[in-house]
């Protein structure tokens, strides 16, 4: 097998697991990253070892133009749903920060007085 027909192959893995990530969403997510980062390493090493001109000749060049394509835009979904679930993981943060001391907010206003005429 040559090092093309290798990078279709991870290519293709790497697109299904990323379909299917979005499928599953929460469950076992960070089995998957893991995956999905062995496989970007593989390919990045594979990609490292070819050819630029062999790979535009070759038959498949166009199926992993589509690939490639596809594995970006689901890699930037997957992105922006991370981001997503970290903000929201911040504001439940803050929501329950204010539930167990409600008068974190207040600073330190003990026993000060506030002189409205200056």
């Amino acid at each position: 097998m040559d090092a093309i027909q290798q990078l279709v192959l991870l290519s293709e893995k790497l697109y299904a697991t990323l379909e299917k990530l979005e499928e599953d969403k929460n469950d076992k997510r960070e089995n998957q990253i893991e995956l999905i980062d062995k496989l970007l390493d593989a390919r990045g090493q594979t990609i490292d070892a070819l050819d630029p001109v062999s790979v535009k000749a070759h038959k498949d060049f166009k199926l992993l133009q589509a690939l490639n394509e596809g594995i970006l835009q689901r890699l930037e979904s997957c992105k922006a749903e991370i981001v997503s679930d970290l903000r929201q993981l911040q504001v439940s943060k803050k929501s329950e920060e204010r539930y167990v001391n409600p008068y974190s907010q207040l600073g330190n206003l003990d026993g000060t007085y506030f002189d409205k005429k200056e």
